[in-house]
Parts: structure tokens; C-alpha cells; sequence
């Protein structure tokens, strides 16, 4: 018996013989949620580099350069953000 691997709607199996090409819309596929712990994890990473350019001497920094540095995007970085501002973080006025 040959190994299958199933990924949502989609079955890969090394016993296929045929080489035509297809394509998967993904659109249906319901997104799971970052679990909590993730995104303490991720709202730490975003915390601490802002910190970090903080003591730099930097007063500016826009959520693109938080994103592309820490590679995530920047829906991510807007979420933690938020959660930063709602826990009393303030934006440095420089």
C-alpha cells in the first residue's frame, strides 16, 4: 500500500501516474486562528524590536519595517499593535 497524504480537500498520493498539471482554489478553506500563545509571542517580538530601535535613537518607525524585519505580516503587526496600545503602550513623541 502506498503512502497518502490528505491536506484539507486535497489528496496527494505517490501511486498517481499521471503528470497533468491542476490548480486548487484555497479561497474555501476556512483559516484557522492564531492560538493565544502565538500571538503573545508575536505581540513580545513586536514589543521588544520597537524597544530596541527605541534605544537606537530612532523615534519613527512605520509597521512594514517591524513586519519585513521580524517576517510577519503586517496584518500581524497592526493585531499586536493594538494589543500593545490597549495594555497603555504609547507612541513616542519624539
Amino acid at each position: 500500500m502506498k503512502s497518502s497524504t490528505t491536506l484539507n480537500r486535497l489528496i496527494l498520493s505517490t501511486e498517481s501516474t499521471s503528470r497533468e498539471q491542476f490548480q486548487v482554489q484555497v479561497d474555501d478553506i476556512p483559516r484557522a486562528r492564531r492560538p493565544t500563545r502565538a500571538s503573545k509571542n508575536i505581540q513580545n517580538a513586536v514589543y521588544a524590536y520597537i524597544r530596541a530601535i527605541r534605544a537606537l535613537g530612532r523615534t519613527e518607525i512605520n509597521t512594514s519595517e517591524v513586519a519585513d524585519a521580524l517576517s510577519l505580516p503586517v496584518a500581524e503587526v497592526n493585531r499586536a499593535i493594538s494589543s500593545l496600545k490597549k495594555k497603555g503602550v504609547r507612541a513616542l513623541n519624539g
